[in-house]
């Protein structure tokens, strides 16, 4: 079992499914959590249902967008725990991907509301934790990416465009303070939908990505979660640098295979013999 045993953790955008869950591994791990999201109402609930289970969980509102407000927030994380050993920048701007399609559709208030959340707020938090970090003798930072960001799609461009520039911070904290005992690295979900609500997938999506997946199944909040566990305890310690896709395979093969299976259903096996 990994265990991240007394560790400190600041976890952004905590209401949502994924961090949510991604709070309640850590914190069963053993690390104490602080919680933070704008969604004040959502936020209180995850956080209580948590600290109910006798979890060392905190959390304080805030908006990673506004630098007052992240630096608020890490005050908060340092008054109540003395450390930051784990920063999980794992909001998103999911929100606004109903208005967010091809580049020709793009507005500008838009790019600029989609990266203030995808990339600003994440670089916000990072230059408020290194210097931490490099002061107590080192730390991870896990970012989390989109399986958008690897490759061209008809819609979410400005979301794309964010997260893509998000790996390429990545990289960058992984090669700057790497030797200060830093280590960053970036995870990229692909659909991810927690079980309770697939029925709200619509059947030809669902089966759109599942026939396109490896592992036959949609993605759910703790497979993202595990991959956060892993990546900031000390079984990662020689990963840094790496942008882990958790996307059931989806990006793993030639975009004919998923047509190929279709035309003639039951003749490719397993083990990719006809």
């Amino acid at each position: 079992m990994i265990r991240l045993d007394g560790k400190v953790v600041v976890l952004t955008g905590a209401a949502g499914m994924i961090g949510a869950d991604t709070a309640r591994v850590l914190a069963e791990a053993g690390a104490r959590v602080v919680l933070t999201d704008i969604a004040e109402d959502r936020l209180a609930t995850v956080t209580k249902t948590l600290a109910d289970e006798g979890l060392d969980v905190a959390s304080q509102v805030s908006d990673i967008t506004d630098e007052g407000s992240v630096r608020d927030l890490v005050a908060f994380a340092l008054d109540r725990y003395g450390r930051i050993d784990v920063l999980d920048n794992n909001a998103g701007a999911t929100g606004l991907t109903g208005e967010d399609g091809d580049v020709l559709a793009l507005t500008t208030d838009l790019w600029r509301r989609s990266s203030a959340i995808n990339l600003v707020g994440p670089l916000q938090l990072c230059r408020q934790v290194i210097p931490l970090m490099t002061e107590q003798g080192g730390g991870v930072i896990v970012n989390i990416s989109s399986g958008q960001s690897l490759s061209g799609d008809i819609m979410n461009s400005a979301y794309a465009a964010g997260k893509a520039a998000l790996n390429s911070l990545t990289r960058d904290i992984a090669t700057q303070y790497g030797p200060a005992g830093i280590r960053c690295n970036a995870v990229a979900p692909g659909l991810i939908v927690a079980e309770e609500n697939e029925g709200a997938v619509p059947p030809p999506i669902r089966d759109l990505f599942v026939d396109n997946c490896s592992v036959p199944r949609l993605g759910r909040p703790r497979d993202i979660a595990n991959a956060v566990l892993f990546l900031a305890s000390d079984l990662a310690a020689y990963i840094t640098g790496q942008v882990l896709s958790v996307d059931g395979g989806i990006l793993d093969h030639l975009p004919t295979v998923a047509g190929f299976r279709a035309l003639a259903p039951g003749s490719f096996s397993t083990k990719g013999q006809r």
